[in-house]
């Protein structure tokens, strides 16, 4: 068993590393600010393990790391030492950044030097930044890098800087005391390649808030330049292949894909407007003109810093030594292309309710990069789609009802466009949703309860209609938008509709709410839902295809019921709506005394009359 010293360990990639540590037969030490909020976070993340994991409270910034006297002589009995401390925040000041990252590594060094002398330290893995300008042929700088290194690296972002000082710093230690040392350069972390999740929204995040706000139209630097990714997956499984090395010299990992497999920034940016639902940018901006602009005090109206742009570089980069460890394809396998889109849109999720609680009953996956939420359990599963004005969260009091009730599986998806989940471009606006009933109908092999809710509803019409849900599949209507009393409120341009919903106030959207009979009355709405509906309207890509999806109901929908089995259909009508009247061309309806979101405002009813309760 190997016994590992990990600073960074409740960071975003930290807990990753853990997460693939804990599958090989290890012991971790991890530095922690505070041991309870850390066992929390793990317990949250579903892998504490007690007899593994180990939390040590201590502080990079203070001398012996601010260690107890127990807890030093646990550290200096670990083989590895894996640097990845610091938090990412590249507008700290130079003391800030100093105090982290300079002295963090002069502390963790001494750490290393007293183990090595010891007992032998087996390995230190320090993780940096792929921007750095040091590596095994150029690390032999011979100076102080606290009294000279500011002025000998002309870097002016002090967190840049001193990240880099420290690599020097680091090295030159390993150099003089004869251990061995792995630094790990990785690209821009992003989330996930399973679920796309990216906690971090200080690194790809920046350039998703600029597109938000209207701030990218132009590509910066243009052909040649590129934003190189890595996912915290892929870069933590990397670590865990370097910890089974024998290493005895110093050697450097720079994980930037090959330039022929790594798309530049125009291409890149072409992914991200897509899934962000937005005109991409056509025109292409010397790197140096961006930043002068930003740096002449644009930075400051728009509060995101033109440091920002330093993570993108025409420079290449050697990558051999992490083939040989992974192999010569790794580089194209964990591509973040191949989960780009659900990465953006998760950013922008997060971005729109930066304070937003996940509910942890549910498992978060990628099917293509529409993101679903699970809770397993037996039999066919529960599938809801929900509508426009939500997304797939506000069905989470349903499906965890419809589970309590029932014990069988409860699916939940991100509509595109909506959510977390991507948008599109296709040429069938609704092919883009039906693909979703394909993918899920290819996984509940044996059936499921399909449960869709006002445009989610109408998505299942027609899949019913076309055939993808066959008889081993059962399906409830919630009310499905199909017969219009009036078309009142889709009769004004989308300019103005757009400005409409950005501009919309709690008063304004209340009142919608209620004239409309999204619900009965002001005390069904549930608490959170005008705050998250407004926050909602900061996103394009939420704004824009909600304005389609209601144009396409309003102008296009002329669906063909006469091909829908009546079987298997179950309709479910709140009488309180104002907009649409109850759809007795699709046969018997049951009749409830609510608004048209009744699926959001009252779940647990809502869940018995889809059972039949």
């Amino acid at each position: 068993m190997r016994t590992i010293f990990l600073t960074g360990g409740t960071g975003f990639i930290g807990r990753q590393l853990v997460e693939e540590l804990l599958k090989e037969d290890n012991m971790i030490f991890l530095l922690v600010r505070s041991r309870s909020k850390a066992i929390r976070v793990y317990q949250e993340k579903g892998f504490f393990n007690e007899a593994a994991l180990f939390f040590i409270e201590g502080d990079l910034t203070k001398p012996d790391l601010g260690l107890s006297d127990e807890d030093k002589e646990r550290v200096l009995r670990t083989d590895i030492i894996i640097h990845a401390g610091g938090q990412m925040d590249i507008q700290a000041t130079t003391q800030e950044a100093t105090s982290v990252f300079l002295n963090g590594a002069k502390h963790i060094s001494e750490f290393a030097k007293r183990i090595h002398q010891l007992k032998g330290l087996q390995q230190f893995i320090h993780v940096v930044g792929y921007m750095s300008p040091f590596d095994d042929d150029n690390s032999k700088v011979a100076i102080d890098v606290f009294q000279e290194g500011h002025d000998y690296l002309k870097i002016k972002n002090p967190y840049e800087r001193t990240k880099f000082l420290a690599d020097l710093y680091i090295r030159q230690q390993a150099s003089a005391l004869g251990y061995p040392l792995s630094v790990i350069n990785p690209p821009t972390v992003v989330g996930s390649s399973t679920t796309g999740s990216t906690e971090q929204v200080a690194g790809l995040g920046l350039l998703v808030e600029s597109m938000r706000r209207g701030l990218m139209p132009v590509i910066p630097g243009g052909k040649g330049y590129k934003l190189p990714l890595i996912s915290n997956d892929a870069l933590a499984k990397f670590i865990v292949q370097v910890v089974k090395l024998e290493q005895s010299s110093i050697q450097t990992y720079t994980l930037v894909p090959d330039n022929q497999h790594d798309p530049d920034i125009s291409e890149l940016l072409g992914v991200m407007s897509e899934s962000m639902n937005m005109a991409a940018p056509a025109i292409s901006v010397p790197l140096r003109f961006m930043k002068a602009l930003m740096n002449s005090g644009i930075s400051k109206i728009t509060q995101i810093p033109s440091d920002g742009l330093n993570f993108i570089t025409n420079r290449t980069f050697s990558n051999d030594l992490p083939k040989k460890v992974m192999g010569e394809d790794w580089f194209t396998k964990t591509s973040v292309m191949n989960f780009l889109p659900a990465v953006v849109a998760d950013l922008d999720y997060r971005l729109m309710y930066p304070n937003d609680q996940y509910n942890h009953a549910y498992e978060r996956n990628l099917i293509g990069n529409t993101v679903i939420y699970q809770i397993p359990g037996e039999g066919k599963p529960f599938i809801l789609f929900h509508g426009l004005l939500s997304d797939g969260a506000d069905l989470f009091p349903l499906g965890l009802e419809l589970h309590e009730k029932t014990g069988r599986p409860v699916w939940i998806p991100d509509l595109p466009g909506l959510g977390r989940s991507p948008f599109k471009r296709d040429k069938n606006l609704l092919d883009l949703y039906l693909n979703v009933v394909k993918e899920l109908s290819g996984k509940a092999t044996h059936g499921a309860h399909w449960i869709g809710h006002s445009f989610g509803a109408v998505i299942l019409l027609e899949a019913s209609a076309c055939e993808y849900l066959d008889t081993k599949n059962t399906i409830t209507l919630l009310q499905p938008p199909v017969a219009k009393k009036n078309s009142k409120s889709f009769n004004t341009p989308q300019f103005m509709n757009k400005w409409a919903l950005k501009l919309a106030t709690a008063n304004s959207l209340e009142r919608y709410l209620i004239d409309n009979g999204l619900f009965e009355n002001i005390e069904s709405i549930p608490k959170y839902y005008i705050a998250k509906v407004r926050s909602s309207f900061t996103s394009p890509r939420i704004v824009n295809t909600t304005l389609q999806l209601n144009r396409f109901l309003s102008k296009n929908y002329q669906g063909d019921f006469t091909k829908v089995p009546r079987s298997n259909l179950h309709v479910i009508w709140g009488d309180q709506d104002r907009h649409y009247s109850a759809p007795v061309q699709l046969g018997n309806i049951d009749v409830v005394p609510y608004g048209h979101h009744f699926p959001l405002s009252h779940p647990g009813k809502a869940a018995c009359y889809i059972l039949g309760n």
